[in-house]
C-alpha cells in the first residue's frame, strides 16, 4: 500500500488545566506524528505548563482516535492530569487543533 507524505502529520494544541490551589497552567505543543490504531490513529504528546505561582507540571499521553471535524480534516481529544509540583496536580481536557491547519508536507506519494 502507498503511503502519502500526509500521512505523517501533527497537530497543535493550547489547553487550560484545572484550577486547583487557587490558580490554572496552560500547556501547549504540537503531538508526535499519527500511531495506527485499529482503523483510525493516535498522537503521543509531551509538554510542559506555564510557570505559575513558583512552579510548573509536566504532562504527556496518547490523544484519542481521530474526530472527523464538519469543514474537513479531523482532531483528537487531549485529556490527562499533569504531574505532582509544590504537592498538587492539575487535570486538563480539550481537543487538538485540526490536522488541515498544522500539515507539515504536500500530498505526493512517497
Amino acid at each position: 500500500m502507498r503511503r502519502l507524505e500526509s500521512d505523517y502529520h501533527v497537530h497543535s494544541y493550547r489547553v487550560p488545566t484545572s484550577y486547583t490551589n487557587g490558580h490554572i497552567h496552560w500547556m501547549a505543543g504540537v503531538t508526535g506524528p499519527p500511531v495506527p490504531m485499529g482503523p483510525s490513529h493516535v498522537h503521543y504528546y509531551s509538554t510542559v505548563t506555564t510557570f505559575d505561582q513558583g512552579h510548573l507540571h509536566c504532562a504527556s499521553g496518547v490523544t484519542g482516535h481521530s474526530i472527523p471535524c464538519p469543514e474537513g480534516g479531523h482532531t483528537h481529544l487531549l485529556t490527562g492530569c499533569t504531574s505532582v509540583d509544590h504537592y498538587h496536580s492539575h487535570y486538563y481536557g480539550s481537543y487538538t487543533g485540526n490536522e488541515e491547519a498544522s500539515m507539515l508536507f504536500q500530498r505526493r506519494a512517497i
